[in-house]
């Protein structure tokens, strides 16, 4: 069992409040990296419960960075850790302790033992509210969503579908950033400026930094999207009740459907899956908050997110500056092009390259480009990594509709009478696949 003690101490607040430290045995404290200045400089009265939360949400990323997942035993992935965290009301916390710990679970792929202690050094106290008073430059924050703004083409496309649908409306982007992981604050700054052209004055964007201050000893990043959501519900507390935070992500990607077995688990990313939203929303519910996290891209695979995509002008003058790689912080050894900001080989990569295709949006470089076959053979191609091939058997296996569910169902719960809903999507996900993997020649 790893066990991590939480600290808060009295130091300057660095604009998140008080310092907070994480400790396990054998090793020095690490501190956290907690940056929500630009929350604390909202010209507004600070919510301590939803600042709270969002703490909450950073710790566990923190946790989650700070602990080897190969320890040498048990199974080499799953890891146990027991978290005690120092909190405002404990009593208000313990009784979600158990939705919290399953929806851990279901993310990380780790069994999580969490409990709750009366803080002796209050997380937003004195320093942190003299700090807010002296800042000289505050910030106005309206809205009626809010919507997690990650750089990826999914996020890019949720926003301009939003913004198009209420035209009259004002959205609110809340992002993170951890400066030891791969460079998202560069990507969403690369499309601010656009969108903000686009539509002048109907956007707002928030940004914190997560993460340890120092890099951490896990590289899987399993729970990083939840710093995302724990800073979108900070950002919905300033606008009211009853607020929606937005997470768009194409339901092909969401649901996780396993590929392979490789694939199955949290081997890939959960925090869209609907039963992990089902159980952020319980807890959500639970804490008291009125807030709302979906999907509204749940039963659309990523060339249908483009194909419908409500201002196609302009998704297609800035849909080159998104990236949605999942491998693009590891070695570019096998790169063909080092310069390139995806890989083109993982799964995000090969999905999106297959979804530009289906909605005739221009071919795009990456590091391995596969429709190079001037330049490249197919052994060079699927060397990298297994993706590729993964993919292409998927695309080529005899698969009904009953087999589609059980795998679906075997990697989350999902409700029964979405069935052919979940369904459904997988069969188009395996149609546009195929249409780009016949268009390379790799079928």
């Amino acid at each position: 069992m790893n066990e991590v003690a939480v600290n808060t101490t009295v130091e300057r607040p660095f604009h998140s409040g008080a310092a907070v430290y994480l400790s396990t045995e054998g090793r020095e404290p690490e501190k956290l990296s907690f940056n929500i200045e630009d929350y604390a400089r909202i010209n507004r009265s600070f919510p301590t419960e939803a600042g709270e939360f969002a703490y909450f949400c950073a710790l566990i990323y923190g946790c989650d960075r700070l602990l080897k997942r190969d320890a040498g035993n048990g199974d080499r992935w799953t890891r146990e850790i027991a978290v005690d965290i120092p909190v405002t009301l404990p009593s208000r916390w313990r009784g979600s302790a158990e939705t919290i710990e399953k929806m851990l679970e279901f993310l990380t792929g780790d069994i999580w033992r969490i409990s709750f202690r009366k803080q002796k050094h209050p997380l937003f106290g004195s320093t942190f509210s003299r700090t807010r008073k002296d800042f000289h430059k505050k910030r106005k924050i309206t809205g009626s969503a809010v919507s997690l703004f990650s750089g990826g083409l999914d996020s890019i496309s949720g926003i301009i579908d939003w913004l198009e649908t209420n035209p009259t409306k004002s959205l609110v982007l809340a992002s993170t950033y951890d400066a030891h992981a791969e460079n998202a604050k560069a990507d969403q700054e690369r499309l601010l400026p656009k969108l903000n052209s686009a539509y002048p004055g109907r956007i707002s964007r928030f940004i914190a930094r997560s993460g340890l201050q120092n890099k951490g000893e896990d590289i899987n990043f399993r729970s990083r999207s939840l710093t995302f959501l724990g800073n979108g519900l900070l950002a919905a507390s300033f606008l009211g009740k009853d607020v929606s935070i937005l997470i768009p992500e194409n339901g092909a990607i969401a649901i996780n459907y396993p590929l392979s077995p490789a694939r199955s688990g949290s081997l890939s990313t959960r925090t869209v899956h609907p039963h992990f939203i089902d159980l952020f929303n319980q807890l959500l519910r639970e804490l008291g908050f009125s807030c709302k996290v979906e999907n509204p891209y749940e039963f659309k695979t990523k060339g249908e997110v483009l194909a419908s995509c409500k201002n196609q002008s302009f998704l297609r003058s800035v849909y080159e500056d998104s990236v949605s790689c999942g491998k693009r912080g590891f070695s570019r050894i096998h790169w063909h092009d080092k310069h390139a900001a995806a890989c083109g080989h993982c799964v995000p990569c090969i999905f999106r390259q297959a979804a530009v295709a289906s909605a005739s949006f221009d071919e795009e470089a990456f590091g391995c480009t596969v429709s190079d076959r001037n330049r490249w053979g197919t052994s060079d191609i699927l060397r990298p990594n297994s993706d590729l091939q993964t993919v292409v058997d998927f695309v080529k296996s005899d698969i009904d509709a009953d087999s589609i569910w059980r795998k679906m169902r075997s990697n989350g719960y999902l409700e029964l009478e979405r069935k052919d809903q979940y369904v459904d999507l997988i069969v188009r996900l395996r149609t546009e696949l195929k249409g780009w993997l016949a268009s390379v020649n790799l079928l």
